[in-house]
């Protein structure tokens, strides 16, 4: 144990707060104590396995998508498992009418938590199973809150908080019982047999029904689990040491991943070190993983052989505690910070960035035109690749990550002086010296005194809704909390923010989005220190003095994880918080305080910003005085008018010269043909990927000069009712949409064969009436109606211009044809051969001649045929 408790010292020397515990040795030589005790706590190698004492609840990682890393040496384990939870091996589940459970078992950072993931994200299984949930339980079991868990697990949302169980558990049994087949994952299990059995008869009753296919996947380092789990004997997997080849091969995976190493010498000395190295890791996966990772960021000889000399590499510990060493001081504290979240918490990176920056952990980046959020971002990315976090999810944008356990006990064990999770109404006393709190009861009354006795604190995250009333947090416990920077509420018993709100004048961060506070009182706008203020879509109206919180760095509202326009666009004066990150949309008026002129000094706006309602634009000059050019982070940017009113939109779009770096730009509801100069210069952008235009009732075709797009991949054409010609398609174009521009009439096989379309899914039809013969008699004739029926109407108006005997014939066909109900072969032949005139008789009109070159089919029918076809032409 020593090299053990040398490491754990040198630790504690890295934290902030050294000076106090250089000044405290007895105090660490108690925590050293505590650590010992901890890791024989966890099932470690050298250490008896012991169950924890009741604590730490936990929030849902629903793992929606495989693991980032690749899984060695499983496989086999895998497919055992799938073959059970498919029914190849026989179970009492039929006879029980109840479900049919099998166990992961195995000692702490052997993979038991992967593995899962590896059988849970198997094709085989999500073809099996209607729905899938997974929860993380981690030690206690909190029946009331694990079963809300369940619930938002198999809807993929969140599930609001109802007190009654049993109002609950019916509403998760209708949930099961509209599924032919379900997987439960119950990830992490402690089970006290002592007093914890009823309580998992309680937890799983609602999955007992008479249908059949229902299992439950648990992972657990403890031998006896709960017997409501119905797993028999011989369905435990004791999850066994790695082969040592794939156990190499997976330190190596870590070890050896980034940039090539070009030095086959190096190469060599360090392949037989890293074998060396794998030898003493104990086959444990997660030590391989840690250990890896960080050598990776140092491919040097003597960083690796100083690896060998570290004391007992196959206690997870000892790897963790040598990473941990090697992290910069400043992320040492991030990571720290970390364990306010309870174990299985899913990560989202943005937020947890703009605590740290809230926290002042992250660096001034004066020496540079970085924000201090990416500089926070680096961080993250830092100890991903480091492999303190693990990706688990991907939801729209979105990435979530996980910590695992033993890394958070890790972190847990380092910061208690510091971080403290409420998570337990029995408990009496946190530490006076706790600066950060987060909270996971109903209620902080009942701990109103020792909260009021945290004279340090900074930092206050609810992750559950409170019962409590904000006047009961704020002038009952918070408004002598002086010294806090960070507020996240959750409650939803009022709807007004209390005034003494204004007096937490260091406050920094202010999330109100899981609230019902609809009403936010004037003293908000005297914390001039405020960095961030997180609003839900309640909120209507903002106070008139908002402008003044000059330090404001992020202001949002949203609801479902989602930004919304209100109330951000109503803010007077806006152009005053010169500091805004963002701002998704702002909403022209004529009225003072909300011109065009308030973005004039807003050059921190970065990623997307839509400019609406143009037409309430006075002139040129205002639109040039909103100096978008100089606005470098943006990267999406979208001009949308909403009427015809106003002054010249050419004139206006002209000022309203956006920056070059521009990834994305949209324009909408522009009514001129001509464009503003700065769309004519041939190398204005320097990396435009996405062109839209919509609502564009004068442009007849795109900017004349390619080179202005040459990047651009994506081009969408929406309501362009004049476009006639689209002869300037950008080389490398690989997604285009066109919809609702009747005037053009084709593209041929020929000018479409010189851009490489994504998979080159195109319709190409050599044969129009044979391919629209063969879709209709597979489509029982609704797709292609539908679609005949829109492209009428466009012939019947063009054709009054040219009509003649003919051509009325035809359109006569046409239209009794497509409303005739039955669905008579000879009728769609004729609705056929009737529109392929017509359609010959447009083009001529248009374009004075007919198109020797095969045409492609009507818009709409491409995506019939090919499911994928990101390409759709309006003809």
């Amino acid at each position: 144990m020593k090299p053990f408790h040398a490491a754990m010292s040198r630790a504690r020397n890295l934290l902030p707060q050294n000076r106090r515990l250089i000044s405290k040795m007895d105090e660490l030589k108690a925590i050293l104590t505590e650590a010992q005790q901890l890791r024989d706590l966890l099932g470690l190698p050298h250490g008896n396995t012991v169950e924890w004492p009741a604590a730490a609840p936990t929030s849902v990682p629903t793992t929606t998508s495989l693991p980032t890393s690749k899984v060695f040496g499983r496989d086999r384990d895998r497919d055992r498992i799938v073959d059970f939870l498919l029914g190849k091996t026989t179970t009492a589940e039929a006879s029980s009418a109840k479900y049919s459970g099998l166990a992961i078992v195995g000692l702490g950072g052997m993979g038991k938590s992967t593995l899962a993931q590896y059988v849970y994200n198997d094709k085989r299984i999500e073809e099996c199973f209607d729905i899938r949930m997974w929860v993380c339980i981690s030690r206690k079991l909190d029946v009331h809150r694990h079963t809300r868990e369940i619930i938002e697990s198999a809807k993929k949302g969140e599930c609001p908080r109802v007190d009654n169980l049993d109002t609950l558990q019916c509403k998760l049994r209708d949930i099961l019982q509209e599924s032919q087949k379900f997987l439960l994952v119950l990830d992490d299990v402690w089970f006290e047999k002592s007093h914890n059995e009823t309580e998992w008869e309680l937890f799983l009753a609602p999955l007992v029904s008479k249908q059949s296919g229902r299992k439950v996947l648990v992972t657990s380092r403890s031998k006896t689990l709960p017997a409501a789990i119905c797993c028999e004997q011989e369905h435990v997997i004791h999850l066994k040491n790695m082969d040592d080849t794939e156990f190499l091969a997976l330190f190596k995976h870590h070890a050896f991943s980034g940039a090539e190493i070009k030095d086959q010498l190096l190469r060599t000395k360090l392949e037989d070190t890293a074998v060396e190295i794998a030898k003493r890791l104990g086959q444990c996966p997660l030590a391989a993983k840690v250990l890896g990772s960080r050598l990776c960021r140092k491919k040097d000889i003597a960083e690796w052989k100083a690896a060998l000399k570290i004391g007992d590499l196959s206690d997870p510990f000892t790897s963790l505690l040598w990473s941990y060493e090697k992290l910069d001081p400043r992320l040492q504290r991030c990571f720290l910070y970390c364990s306010l979240f309870p174990k299985g918490h899913r990560y989202d990176p943005n937020q947890l960035v703009h605590l740290w920056v809230a926290e002042g952990f992250v660096g001034s980046c004066n020496l540079s035109r970085r924000t201090l959020e990416e500089a926070g971002m680096d961080y993250f990315n830092d100890m991903v690749s480091g492999s303190f976090f693990q990706l688990v999810s991907q939801m729209y944008c979105d990435s979530y990550y996980v910590m695992h356990d033993i890394l958070h006990d890790f972190a847990e064990s380092l910061s208690r002086e510091d971080c403290f999770r409420l998570e337990d109404d029995n408990v009496t006393e946190i530490p006076c010296t706790v600066r950060h709190l987060s909270v996971h009861v109903q209620s902080m009354q009942k701990h109103k005194q020792i909260i009021c006795k945290l004279y340090h604190l900074r930092t206050i995250i609810c992750i559950d809704p409170l019962m409590d009333g904000p006047s009961d947090i704020f002038d009952g416990m918070l408004r002598n909390q002086r010294k806090l920077r960070v507020l996240s509420l959750s409650f939803y018993s009022s709807s007004k923010l209390p005034e003494s709100i204004g007096e937490l004048k260091h406050l920094r961060y202010l999330n109100l989005i899981r609230t019902l506070v609809s009403e936010l009182p004037t003293s908000l706008c005297t914390l001039y220190h405020l960095q961030l203020l997180w609003l839900n879509h309640m909120v209507e109206n903002l106070p008139d003095k908002l402008c003044n919180l000059r330090k404001l760095r992020h202001l949002g509202a949203y609801v479902n994880d989602f930004a919304i326009e209100k109330p951000i666009c109503q803010i007077l004066n806006i152009g005053k918080l010169t500091s805004l990150q963002h701002i998704y949309v702002f909403s022209v008026q004529k009225k003072q305080g909300y011109e065009l002129r308030q973005l004039k000094d807003l050059n921190e706006l970065g990623g997307s910003l839509k400019v609406k309602n143009l037409e309430n634009v006075i002139g040129k000059d205002e639109a040039v005085e909103s100096k978008l050019y100089l606005k470098s982070r943006l990267k999406e940017l979208a001009f949308e008018w909403s009427s015809e009113n106003g002054m010249d939109a050419m004139d206006i779009l002209e000022g309203l010269r956006p920056p070059p770096q521009l990834s994305k730009l949209t324009i909408e509801g522009y009514r001129s043909d001509t464009y503003p100069g700065w769309l004519l210069e041939r190398s204005y952008f320097e990396n435009l990927e996405s062109f839209e235009l919509s609502n564009c009732s004068l442009l007849e075709g795109l900017p004349p000069d390619t080179e202005l797009l040459r990047n651009c991949s994506r081009l969408h054409i929406n309501f362009v009712p004049n476009l006639k010609e689209l002869s300037n398609l950008p080389a490398g174009l690989t997604d285009l949409s066109i919809d609702w521009c009747p005037l053009l009439m084709f593209i041929t096989n020929n000018e479409l064969g010189h851009y490489d379309l994504r998979e080159n899914i195109i319709m190409k039809a050599d044969d129009l009436a044979s391919k629209l013969a063969l879709m209709w008699e597979v489509d029982s004739g609704e797709e292609v109606r539908n679609v005949l029926w829109k492209d009428y109407s466009f012939l019947k108006q063009l054709m009054t211009l040219m009509m003649d005997d003919e051509i009325s014939k035809h359109l006569q066909i046409i239209e009794s044809g497509l409303e005739e109900s039955e669905d008579k072969v000879w009728m769609k032949e004729n609705i056929i051969k009737a529109w392929l005139f017509c359609h010959e008789q447009r083009i001529r009109f248009i374009y004075g001649r007919t198109m020797e070159m095969p045409l492609v089919l009507p818009s709409g029918l491409c995506n019939f045929l090919f499911l994928h076809a990101v390409l759709q032409m309006k003809l």
